[in-house]
């Protein structure tokens, strides 16, 4: 054979896998650079399964700056994905800064959903999913920087459950909750754990056929979770502000903070939507966000 031809096929081959080395490192660089900035699905194994999250990174994040973390749970039935079509944080992820996360629940007979009472005799759902979100919030700094003291959850009907359940037994995680046509449940009502204030808002329609305003079996009243956290955050200072359709009730503390605010949605039924019946163009998302992000875990951020 000739030797030219020789070393010019392995000139090539040469080439070839150089070619392919530094593709394979590029294919690597681009899979870090994705984790960091955009939508991305995420999972962890907890009680020997793998539990799934969406994750969302603002393009404004950078390694070397904690951002706060908001966690928004579907409802009953629903899906990640599904939740993260009709709730978008996005663009307020974007535009205020802060890490977006819609984990999954599991399956209740063909249902997904949230268990927000810890596991124990006479609960009909066996997954732990306080110790899921635990475990969650323990190992995501391992992969961004986040901000510890500002982790916010909220949630739409059973995942408003879960927040309120959230807020009483990870207490000292949690900074502020909301919560979407949802409601505690009896259990967390008087089992809550929660020793210290903890700010709260709460959307709910009057009309809501599934998860009632007057609450029903199981499921506490909306008027009673009102006076459990007005009561929790020592906010005894009522303000009201009603305009078309919509009853706004405002509970402050002695110093005029405003920790915990209602908005009552009088032909609201069960949804997460009511962006149509509030006022100045103003969206369930932005609402959220805008009350819970006054505070950290030590309290309104001055």
């Amino acid at each position: 054979m000739n030797k030219n031809f020789v070393l010019e096929l392995f000139r090539i081959l040469l080439l070839i896998l150089t070619f392919c080395s530094c593709k394979s490192n590029l294919d690597q660089e681009e899979t870090i650079l994705e984790i960091r900035k955009g939508l991305h699905s995420q999972g962890l194994v907890y009680q020997n399964q793998v539990r799934e999250y969406l994750l969302y990174i603002p393009e404004s994040y950078n390694e070397s700056v904690s951002m706060p973390v908001m966690l928004n749970f579907h409802g009953f039935g629903g899906t990640a994905e599904r939740h993260l079509r009709n709730a978008d944080m996005r663009s307020l992820s974007e535009s205020k800064g802060f890490i977006l996360i819609y984990p999954q629940g599991t399956l209740l007979g063909n249902y997904p959903h949230w268990n927000p009472s810890p596991v124990g005799e006479g609960n009909k759902s066996s997954t732990d999913d306080l110790g899921f979100i635990d475990k969650l919030l323990t190992t995501l700094p391992e992969k961004i920087n986040i901000d510890s003291s500002r982790i916010y959850a909220c949630g739409y009907s059973n995942g408003g459950f879960l927040s309120y359940s959230l807020a009483c037994n990870l207490t000292n995680q949690i900074a502020a909750i909301g919560s979407v046509a949802g409601t505690m449940l009896t259990d967390t009502y008087e089992n809550c754990n929660a020793y210290v204030p903890k700010p709260m808002i709460n959307i709910h329609g009057a009309k809501d056929p599934i998860v009632p305003y007057q609450g029903s079996t199981g499921l506490v009243s909306i008027d009673n979770v009102l006076d459990f956290w007005s009561e929790l955050n020592f906010a005894k200072k009522l303000e009201t502000d009603f305009f078309e359709g919509v009853e706004n009730y405002i509970y402050k503390d002695s110093l005029g903070t405003p920790l915990v605010s209602h908005f009552k949605i009088i032909n609201g039924s069960h949804t997460w939507d009511y962006n149509s019946l509030l006022s100045n163009n103003t969206s369930t998302n932005e609402l959220i966000w805008e009350f819970v992000s006054k505070f950290d875990i030590n309290g309104y951020i001055k």
